[in-house]
């Protein structure tokens, strides 16, 4: 039987050597690649078109040719669409780990999770399935969608002001509306999204790269 073909790219090296080392344990599976930078990844990808399972940490801030976080992530989507990837992160925020899945990853492995739920995700990507990590489900992940989708474009637009960083006060003259309404307003994105401060909001916004 022909082994999964699965390549691993993280910048520390213990990770990649203890993620390695547990794969190579399943005799399903072969380790073809670990690598160091998003860089490296791409390159490898782009030679290598026979990879089955790509497993790529979220954060690499060492590369500046790609980059690293969602932005990285979604090239990697965009551009080797054949494969399933998976997302080894240390991002619990689930407006986060939420936003991976709606770009289409095959699962999220959490790091302050058992080393063991990686390979229960592989298992449920060989199966053909998607791996959620305990806590996280399909119906959570639909209603995030959902609540998201149910933003209104005068909400999206404070919202947006706000991400730059700018006060009410500030996004309220710039829009012509009262302080009042501006605050409502993003009042009613952060229920509709479950977020519970301006902090994990500014968050939200950057990690998603909304705007």
């Amino acid at each position: 039987m022909e082994k999964i073909r699965v390549a691993i790219a993280d910048d520390h090296p213990t990770v990649l050597y203890a993620l390695g080392n547990l794969i190579q344990q399943d005799p399903r599976f072969a380790v073809v690649a670990s690598l160091k930078s998003s860089t490296e990844l791409i390159r490898f990808l782009r030679d290598e078109p026979t990879v089955d399972i790509v497993i790529t940490d979220f954060t690499m801030p060492d590369d500046g040719m790609y980059g690293d976080g969602v932005r990285y992530v979604k090239y990697l989507l965009r551009n080797f669409s054949s494969k399933r990837f998976v997302v080894y992160s240390d991002c619990v925020n689930p407006s986060m780990v939420f936003s991976l899945y709606d770009y289409g990853v095959s699962a999220v492995v959490l790091k302050n999770h058992e080393l063991t739920e990686l390979v229960l995700a592989l298992s449920r990507i060989v199966d053909g399935g998607v791996y959620y990590p305990p806590g996280i489900n399909r119906e959570d992940l639909r209603m995030f969608t959902k609540n998201l989708h149910s933003i209104s474009p005068r909400e999206l637009e404070v919202l947006r002001q706000f991400s730059r960083g700018l006060p009410l006060k500030t996004i309220a003259a710039d829009l012509n509306r009262s302080i009042k309404t501006v605050s409502t307003q993003k009042r009613s994105v952060m229920r509709k999204l479950d977020i519970a401060t301006d902090q994990l909001l500014m968050e939200f916004c950057l990690n998603a790269n909304l705007f």
